[in-house]
């Protein structure tokens, strides 16, 4: 596995300063309209840029975006409880120590929200520590008319999935986060994880997984005319350098990061417009991926402007199923309302 370095600690060493959207996942119908800095606003940039780690991020758990539906609830770790039940042959309720006992283990993730928007920062990397839920469900015994999970929180929140998503090999019930017990804010004591979808469908602070035998469940955003199935989109960022920046006439290397769910990222291209409006794509070679397509793929892409000037850099992403990202975003945070977003990410950058 590759070394690992924090979100805030890359971004530091790119560009001096680390600037972060840090604001709490609440999905809106509409996005909300951006005023951008004037370039003047934006500091002279350094003779050169120094070069980018290779080093794959772990966003740091305090710089980890938040969703919050109801506030973070106080949960009392010894009165807590996860039932299982429903359509099971043996329905379960386990205490933490329950939870903690059986065999643990170690995933890296990358976690999204549904309202994510274009080139937003609601996108984290984590190691999170738990226990398999397959040896859980195999010890409950799903009968064959169960067709969907139900999930209850401590904060009143609920979803569901088919089955299909509930009952892939690598769903987790994760008490840590980045070798820490979670903290409240993520979901302590417990939060559920399941390979390619939205953080809509995996919730924090869980109580309650019910087995039932029909479709017509719709949970707390999904009421709120928010996807009832969340699987992520193919989707990818620049993340250095940042919008309006001043960069120097000098070599400089395009860095960010493209997800896909559980889906390999098969390509990724990034596009340079000039001030005439001339586009053109160069493909990346230079991919640093994770232990697993359930982990973003960092890109970089060595550049060096042709002169003085404003251009718009942009990033698409081919996923295995041979979709490619095509659609333009209008504004660097272009919203995602109802299902996520694929909208291709630009940015302009100015050459001094």
């Amino acid at each position: 596995m590759n070394n690992h370095l924090s979100r805030r600690k890359f971004l530091q060493m790119a560009s001096g300063t680390a600037v972060l959207f840090l604001a709490g996942c609440r999905p809106k119908a509409e996005p909300t309209p951006i005023n951008m800095p004037a370039a003047t606003a934006v500091p002279s940039p350094p003779a050169t840029l120094p070069p980018l780690s290779r080093d794959l991020i772990l966003t740091p758990n305090d710089e980890f975006y938040v969703m919050e539906t109801n506030g973070t609830p106080s949960v009392d770790r010894a009165e807590w409880r996860l039932t299982i039940d429903g359509l099971v042959e043996n329905p379960l309720r386990l205490s933490f120590d329950d939870i903690e006992a059986r065999p643990f283990v170690e995933q890296m993730r990358t976690l999204e929200c549904i309202g994510n928007a274009v080139g937003g920062n609601q996108i984290g990397n984590a190691v999170w520590g738990g226990v398999l839920l397959a040896d859980l469900l195999a010890e409950v015994r799903v009968m064959e008319t169960a067709v969907r999970a139900k999930f209850e929180a401590a904060d009143n929140y609920e979803t569901s999935v088919s089955l299909d998503w509930i009952n892939q090999p690598g769903t987790m019930l994760a008490y840590q986060m980045n070798g820490e017990p979670l903290p409240p804010k993520h979901g302590y004591p417990l939060r559920l994880f399941m390979p390619g979808l939205y953080g809509q469908k995996m919730p924090k602070w869980i109580t309650r997984i019910e087995f039932i035998d029909h479709n017509l469940h719709l949970g707390t955003w999904e009421k709120q005319g928010w996807s009832n199935v969340a699987k992520v989109k193919t989707n990818s960022q620049i993340m250095m350098p940042t919008h309006i920046q001043k960069v120097p006439l000098a070599p400089l290397e395009i860095f960010g990061v493209a997800y896909a769910g559980d889906r390999h990222i098969a390509q990724v291209e990034v596009g340079i417009e000039n001030q005439d409006g001339d586009l053109r794509w160069q493909l990346v070679e230079e991919l640093v991926r994770g232990p697993s397509d359930e982990v973003w793929t960092q890109f970089y892409l060595p550049w060096t402007p042709p002169a003085a000037g404003t251009y718009t850099l942009l990033v698409r992403a081919t996923d295995e199923t041979g979709f490619v990202q095509t659609e333009r975003a209008r504004g660097v945070l272009e919203g995602a309302f109802p299902d996520g977003t694929d909208k291709i990410h630009n940015i302009v950058i100015v050459v001094v």
